[in-house]
């Protein structure tokens, strides 16, 4: 029976040192040798000793005890992620950890608590990220303690419970939002304007009749384009992506930037295009200008481009027949709207008027091919099997109807409406 430094009775394998805190000795069962907890209170001390007597019956192990949460990231990830996700997935996980990393990253895993994950939310929204990343770190965080749990390193998530409340602050009129995400007729017809004299004249006219994603359209291969049967194959996707971990699954002491040509993450991304006559006459468009871009480089074209190995017959390429990444569409679109704006604030200067200014992206383009398709009547089904959405719910995020059209459709209603069998409001007297 140990004693207090003021010779009090503590119980049975407690004690207390010179230096004020209070031991705990305790034994598990099957090893010799006993294990030793210490703290300046007793009452916490008790609670952690029956807590590890407890984890031993429960049948829980010691690793946690091994681990800061961010070392057992990096092990998770060797375990469970590396090897069975896309290189661009990885670099989600990796991401979205580190955002909360330096919340919970040095705490010790079997000491970690809900208080922890508080902070973490609470600091995270504190530094200004949006609600989307907050959500996404949290969410990666919980699955990392849930495995843990499912190893029995610990006895419970510490995420469990733990909700982020939605804003419902509107900074934006929705219906003003709504319209900015897809282009106007005017808009369209102003930037191909612009647009017709450049180099990628034909590959804006493409995304914006296909609704192919900008990754989709520079794996493209001339393979892929069925001229006879007026359809494109969809399989793969190009992207510059971050790795974290070598081939041994060891985290990298830099991350390495790559590009690489990939399959697609969902199955709904595999899928056949029908192509407009304007879209194969755009293809043969650009096609002269690769075969003019071949005759002029000689043996070099291509030499730069590491993609031509495994994917000769590429359609997107630069001048030197170099890998063109979907950052140079950005890029390209940013520059031919600078032309636009130029042009649009010396006229309305003239005119004395506030100008019309709009952004563009190709993704933008996107929005605005699936908008169109529903605008068309065609079944939800087969727009999200066009467009490679894995349901009717993301088609309809990405559909952003024109007030004109809601305007149509409603006078459509009104004329079949028999208004005459709705007794009348009565008028004021």
């Amino acid at each position: 029976m140990g004693k207090s430094l003021k010779g009090k009775e503590l119980g049975s394998g407690l004690s207390q040192r010179k230096d004020g805190r209070y031991q705990a000795k305790y034994y598990i069962p099957g090893s010799p040798k006993p294990k030793y907890l210490y703290d300046r209170n007793l009452a916490k001390l008790k609670k952690k000793r029956d807590l590890e007597k407890a984890k031993y019956i429960l049948g829980y192990n010691d690793k946690a005890k091994k681990y800061k949460v961010s070392e057992w990231f990096d092990e998770w990830m060797k375990l469970y992620k590396i090897g069975r996700i896309k290189a661009n997935t990885v670099r989600g996980y990796v991401d979205g950890f580190e955002r909360g990393a330096d919340f919970i990253g040095s705490v010790r895993l079997d000491c970690l608590t809900p208080s922890h994950i508080y902070n973490m939310v609470e600091g995270m929204q504190n530094d200004g990220y949006a609600e989307s990343s907050v959500v996404h770190t949290l969410s990666i965080v919980k699955q990392l303690l849930q495995s843990a749990v499912d190893n029995q390193m610990i006895p419970m998530n510490p995420c469990k419970g733990i909700a982020i409340e939605k804003s419902e602050k509107v900074t934006v009129d929705p219906i003003l939002e709504d319209e900015s995400k897809i282009l106007q007729p005017e808009e369209i017809k102003t930037f191909l304007d612009a647009a017709k004299n450049t180099r990628y004249y034909e590959l804006f006219y493409i995304i914006l009749n296909t609704g192919m994603r900008i990754g989709e359209i520079t794996a493209l291969c001339w393979s892929d384009i069925d001229f006879e049967c007026h359809r494109i194959r969809v399989y793969k996707t190009l992207n510059r992506t971050t790795i974290y971990f070598d081939e041994g699954k060891n985290r990298l002491e830099k991350p390495e930037s790559v590009k690489q040509i990939t399959t697609p993450k969902k199955k709904a991304s595999y899928r056949w295009i029908p192509m407009t006559e304007g879209v194969e006459l755009a293809f043969h468009s650009w096609e002269k200008k690769q075969i003019a871009d071949k005759e002029k480089s000689g043996s070099s074209w291509g030499k730069e481009n590491p993609f031509l190995k495994d994917f000769p017959d590429l359609v997107f390429t630069t001048q030197p027949g170099g890998v063109f990444l979907p950052q140079y569409a950005n890029a390209e679109c940013s520059r031919i709207i600078s032309i636009i704006e130029k042009k649009e604030i010396e006229l309305a200067e003239k005119e004395n008027r506030e100008p019309r200014l709009y952004e563009v992206y190709p993704h933008k383009f996107r929005h605005t091919f699936v908008t169109k398709l529903n605008e068309s009547n065609m079944s939800p089904f087969t727009v999200s099997k066009i467009v490679g959405h894995t349901s009717v719910n993301m088609t309809n995020y990405y559909t952003h109807l024109e007030q004109d059209y809601v305007a149509d459709e409603f006078r459509k209603f009104a004329a079949k409406y028999d208004e005459g069998k709705v007794p009348a409001v009565p008028e004021k007297e």
